[in-house]
């Protein structure tokens, strides 16, 4: 019987291919380790609040500073904003149903004034017909149609003096109605339309003039 002679293993080539299996298993470890480390990066960076894309942006604040509430000075039958050089008279009475608001002096020391009235028993169209009666042609009484401020309808009336032109506008409340008289308005209009952009009036007029006659001008906080 013919017995083929086998060659022995050659060690070294089998010492290689163990390197090589070696070498592999190494290199799957070291592939596993730096994925490993690399997640856990992440994961501590958007812990940290930072971006896991490398962004790194910073964390929102919670708290948001809040708009600066408008201060009204409270006349306790109106309430307004009080405009820089806007002041208050007490010429037509002391106590607060009777206040007036005065604009800057102008170049001849006169201060136009801003003076609010109310009418129980009169709507604003009933009032504003009443004063066009009033003033008439001595006065060229002109109807100035209607305005809107801070969502208020206003019927306008102008009339001329010897102070200038004064402008009367007219709005329904709760009960009757208000007007505003203001001198010159066109040389006062920036003070004149704020406050009329932020005056407000009361759900019960009546109770609220009630209350302004006991109270004294002079004891109110002005508010600029």
């Amino acid at each position: 019987m013919c017995m083929r002679n086998r060659r022995p293993s050659d060690p070294r080539h089998t010492m290689s291919l163990a390197d090589k299996e070696d070498a592999t298993m190494k290199k799957k470890s070291l592939s596993i380790l730096s994925l490993c480390i690399a997640l856990f990066a992440a994961f501590a960076l958007v812990g940290c609040g930072g971006s896991a894309s490398g962004g790194g942006s910073a964390p929102k604040s919670e708290s948001r500073e809040k708009a600066p509430v408008a201060k009204k000075t409270d006349f306790i039958w109106f309430k307004v904003e009080m405009p820089e050089g806007v002041g208050v008279s007490d010429s037509a009475g002391k106590n607060a149903d009777r206040v007036q608001l005065t604009f800057p002096e102008d170049e001849n020391a006169s201060a136009d004034r801003f003076i609010p009235v109310w009418k129980k028993a009169l709507t604003a169209e009933e009032s504003h017909a009443d004063q066009a009666e009033k003033k008439g042609d001595t006065f060229q009484w002109k109807d100035g149609g209607s305005v809107e401020y801070n969502g208020r309808t206003w019927l306008v009336g102008t009339y001329e003096d010897n102070s200038g032109i004064s402008t009367i506008l007219f709005t329904d409340v709760e009960p009757g109605s208000v007007y505003v008289l203001i001198s010159n308005f066109d040389q006062h209009k920036k003070e004149a339309e704020a406050l009329l952009n932020s005056i407000e009036f009361p759900d019960d007029m009546a109770e609220a003039v009630s209350e302004a006659r006991e109270v004294e001008i002079s004891s109110i906080e002005i508010k600029h």
